[in-house]
């Protein structure tokens, strides 16, 4: 028996080692990357988009989804791009990006990974990452350096954290706007989520509907995903607390960073965003820090960006939004 002790000791700490390898791999925070190739020029940006929107027309996309370029031709004071939210696509930002258009800017809407297909109920938006967020985010960055003299970029949700990683991670960015973001979820302790995000972004993928009840009958966007994939979930919040964690080591690098929350949602965890604003306060950086919350009345949702969506009040948001944006008329905003 006593010579099997040593054996013993061995098995344990062996068995040891490998959990705490386990633990560590699944707690450690991903780090994610992006290689900056700004358009030189109105045209460079024009070809970039045209690459683009050739990459996509081999795929099942459907006519909303697809990409889109909204321009004067030429470029102008200011050019905007716009990210679409985790089960959305392009169409989200289509009546907003319309404005922005007719005030003057170039516009550009580019398409996530994945993201608007035909088929509504495809088993691929679960494998989307939040890699494939950040290259959304670069592509859009990408072709705008060639629209506008000054780029503003704007998220929604899951895109928002794309952005508020850009803002920490590239230069080119001169403002930020980071609509309800989803840092976590609403109602839950932001530990136990980040501990979830850790293990299903590596556990096998299975679809959540938006509502268990309605599923692909869910009213809303008939161009959304009525339910979402729990690896894209996760990853997102792997994002996300990659963002966290870097909030004092990565202070903001553009002019103007913008948190816009509604009191009403149900989504994203307004407290967290709350504590990344107190954070963010105390830094010293070049950033301008504006934070604007829609009050619980009257009931502005997580999306408020899409006019399909039921109770959005796009025609109370987009004025506020355009407000906070310092969006002024076609006139004003010639180069």
């Amino acid at each position: 028996m006593g010579s099997k002790i040593p054996m013993m000791r061995i098995f344990m700490i062996a068995l040891a080692a490998v959990a705490g390898f386990f633990v560590w791999s699944i707690w450690s925070i991903p780090n994610f990357k992006s290689q900056p190739d700004p358009a030189g020029s109105f045209d460079e940006a024009l070809a970039k988009f045209s690459k683009l929107r050739a990459s996509e027309s081999s795929l099942p996309i459907s006519p909303p989804g697809a990409s889109r370029l909204l321009h004067q031709g030429r470029k102008t004071d200011r050019a905007f791009v716009l990210l679409h939210g985790l089960t959305n696509c392009p169409e989200q930002f289509a009546e907003f990006g319309s404005q922005l258009h007719a005030a003057g800017y170039n516009v550009v809407i580019p398409r996530a990974r994945l993201a608007g297909f035909r088929d509504r109920l495809n088993g691929d938006q679960g494998l989307q990452t939040a890699q494939d967020l950040i290259d959304q985010a670069a592509a859009g960055l990408d072709i705008a350096a060639g629209l506008g003299n000054r780029v503003t970029i704007v998220g929604l949700s899951g895109s928002a954290v794309a952005v508020t990683w850009m803002a920490q991670n590239r230069n080119g960015i001169d403002e930020a706007a980071i609509i309800a973001p989803f840092f976590s979820v609403h109602g839950l302790p932001t530990p136990l989520v980040d501990l979830a995000g850790a293990m299903f972004s590596k556990l096998p993928n299975f679809y959540v509907w938006w509502d268990p009840e309605k599923k692909e009958a869910l009213p809303g966007p008939p161009h959304a995903y009525p339910r979402f994939g729990t690896r894209c979930m996760a990853d997102s919040v792997q994002l996300s607390r990659n963002v966290r964690a870097n909030l004092a080591a990565k202070p903001s690098r553009c002019r103007r960073l913008i948190f816009i929350t509604t009191a009403s949602d149900t989504a994203a965890n307004n407290a967290t965003t709350r504590s990344i604003l107190e954070t963010l306060s105390k830094q010293t950086g070049p950033a301008q820090l504006l934070a604007y919350e829609f009050p619980t009345e009257p009931g502005i949702p997580h999306d408020m960006i899409d006019p399909a969506q039921p109770g959005a009040n796009t025609h109370l948001v987009y004025p506020a939004l355009l407000d906070l944006l310092e969006v002024g008329t076609a006139s004003a905003n010639d180069p």
